[in-house]
């Protein structure tokens, strides 16, 4: 593949702001738009535009599918969790969909109690059922 040039604008779930990038060869440029936000009702899809030669098509499409989050989260608001800040603490889940994160989490134990964190991924590396400690 040889990519010339690309440019997009991408929804990103807990985002309220369009992610809008552009780029020409490695040379990348994409931030959180200050001036374009997704207005109420309106649809939240993701655009892309790429220039170049020998591109695949199938391969480009399924990255960025790749990256689409899943509709359903194991967590709800109020659940119990231990999220992992470098160790594994408790904590209950205090809002979903926060700043583009799955969870935000509220901890209930040691120094970091009432300390809020994110879950960038609704995966058992950043947030888990709770377990017994040693776990």
């Amino acid at each position: 593949m040889n990519l010339f040039r690309y440019k997009g604008v991408l929804a990103v779930r807990g985002m309220k702001k369009k992610f809008v990038f552009q780029g020409v060869h490695m040379i990348f440029s994409g931030q959180f738009s200050d001036d374009n936000e997704w207005k109420d009702g309106e649809e939240r899809t993701c655009k892309f535009v790429f220039i170049g030669r020998n591109l695949d098509k199938a391969a480009l499409i399924k990255g960025f599918e790749d990256c689409a989050v899943e509709e359903q989260l194991r967590f709800k608001a109020g659940d119990k969790v231990q999220a992992n800040v470098g160790e594994w603490v408790a904590g209950f889940v205090v809002e979903l969909w926060s700043d583009g994160n799955p969870y935000k989490i509220e901890l209930t134990e040691g120094r970091t109690k009432g300390a809020r964190v994110f879950a960038p991924m609704d995966e058992d590396d950043f947030v888990r059922v709770p377990r017994e400690k040693g776990g």
